[in-house]
């Protein structure tokens, strides 16, 4: 009688742990895919998806220039989009000086920082 109560107490064991690992096993995030590749000449890729809907990919870019520099890129690429930074990529020319005075000019009259360019109280008008 007591080898019944034995092996149905380990049997409840048994049964409580599986139910166990099932419950456990569905609440993790396991990768779905996984992806992986060097070129051997500095370029990559690297993407996994996981079973929560996430997905992550990485990927970067180097080589030599014909004149023999080496050119490397560096980048983030976030919720503002693709964002690029190199010593090798075109910036834009300086601002004018001309501009630069238009535009702080402009910057203060939408402050009313300048005192001409203070919009008038109005009156209500009278019929």
């Amino acid at each position: 009688m007591n080898y019944a109560i034995v092996i149905t107490l380990l049997y409840g064991v048994v049964v409580c742990a599986q139910e166990f690992r099932s419950i456990r096993n569905a609440n993790e995030i396991v990768i779905t895919r996984s992806e992986s590749e060097n070129n051997g000449d500095g370029t990559f890729k690297w993407a996994s998806e996981f079973s929560d809907g996430t997905k992550l990919e990485q990927r970067s870019y180097s080589y030599i220039s014909p004149e023999g520099e080496k050119i490397n890129l560096k980048y983030i690429a976030d919720e503002n989009g693709f964002q690029p930074e190199g010593n090798h990529l075109p910036t834009p020319p300086p601002i004018p000086e001309e501009i630069q005075k238009a535009l702080r000019i402009i910057e203060a009259a939408s402050s009313n920082q300048i005192p001409q360019f203070i919009k008038p109280v109005s009156q209500p008008r009278r019929f």
